[in-house]
């Protein structure tokens, strides 16, 4: 996708967009310059301080570095970045077709982190976290369809979360339910089936209630765990729509 001139008017934000698109998409190659501020300036119909304000961004996440005296240049991603990025091309409305594939990457590495998370909490929790994930695995099971699940499940790991005690996996966590609910006509559908296999969660809360460590993390990868040909079915939904 060709940069534009910016027509609404949250400047750095568009910018920053445009040019993570550009970058991620392969439209600049690593070691490659970037456009100078005064050719992006041109090319964007945006002052210098805006392009500025955005290309500090894209180093501030991995994406570029600038050269002492020199151009500003592309760096490999894949090495350099973090899930911030993960999130911020999952927020791309325009995206959704390059997506899929990293939505399947980010639902795999949940099932990981959450594993790990829930053997956490069953060790560290106190007695209200536990019997506060007993009570929001009924809700959830009570709750049907709909937008209402997302709230609910997120309430539901953010107590596993505040459980477990761990700050990184908190933040991780973060930019991987950002990711995976960023599109809610993927995000509902696959959610729902999820929550109907997995017994709505009820599995990790008793696990964890009980402090049964291991059953806690076995249940959680089971519940979690992407079921195989997610990405060809999200491909034939979208194409539905």
């Amino acid at each position: 996708m060709p940069l534009q001139a910016i027509e609404k008017r949250s400047l750095p934000d568009d910018v920053f967009e445009q040019l993570t698109a550009e970058i991620v998409s392969g439209a600049y190659a690593p070691g490659d310059p970037i456009p100078s501020e005064r050719e992006l300036s041109e090319i964007l119909g945006v002052n210098r301080h805006v392009i500025r304000e955005a290309v500090k961004r894209l180093e501030q996440i991995g994406l570029v570095r600038g050269m002492h005296g020199g151009r500003t240049k592309v760096l490999d991603f894949r090495r350099t970045a973090g899930l911030d990025l993960l999130a911020v091309l999952a927020e791309r409305s325009d995206a959704t077709e390059a997506l899929l594939p990293l939505l399947t990457d980010a639902l795999e590495m949940r099932a990981s982190i959450g594993a790990d998370l829930a053997r956490l909490c069953a060790q560290r929790a106190g007695r209200a976290v536990r019997a506060n994930l007993v009570q929001l695995a009924e809700e959830l099971a009570r709750a049907g369809g709909g937008p209402e699940l997302l709230e609910l499940d997120q309430r539901f790991w953010q107590r596993v979360l505040d459980g477990a005690g761990n700050l990184a996996y908190q933040l991780a966590f973060n930019s991987l339910i950002r990711t995976v609910h960023a599109h809610l006509a993927f995000s509902l559908p696959w959610l729902e089936a999820e929550l109907a296999r997995g017994d709505f969660r009820r599995p990790i809360a008793s696990a964890i209630a009980g402090r049964e460590v291991e059953l806690a993390a076995s249940a959680t990868r089971e519940a979690l765990t992407p079921p195989k040909g997610l990405e060809r079915a999200l491909r034939a939904r979208r194409q539905e729509r």
